[in-house]
């Protein structure tokens, strides 16, 4: 696992750690993709934070063209993606990663 992948799992598992805290009736599933996208061509690293019972998911990616930034994609468990944004890498943190859980998974 690089550096980069590393550390923004740390940040991304702390801040499902802390959704869990609060929210003990939803349970989120995190996965880390550091091979997968890679056989299929993508020259990119991803986390993913499933929650299965609202059928919905995030998806942190890193791609090795844009080493600064992350694209965030919302969607649910099928891959459909309902929106999609980058951040700069610097701006992720516990908190800002929380807000965005929270946002996804407990407001419809």
């Amino acid at each position: 696992m690089n550096n980069k992948l590393k550390q923004v799992s740390e940040i991304i598992a702390k801040a499902n750690d802390n959704f869990y805290e609060r929210n003990k009736d939803i349970d989120t599933l995190m996965g880390i993709m550091d091979k997968v996208l890679r056989k299929q061509g993508m020259p990119a690293d991803a986390i993913t934070i499933d929650c299965l019972k609202l059928d919905k998911k995030i998806v942190f990616l890193l791609h090795d063209a844009k080493p600064n930034t992350i694209n965030i994609a919302l969607g649910n468990k099928a891959g459909e993606i309902d929106s999609s944004y980058d951040v700069e890498l610097s701006q992720l943190g516990v908190t800002s990663a929380l807000a965005l859980m929270e946002d996804a998974f407990l407001k419809s």
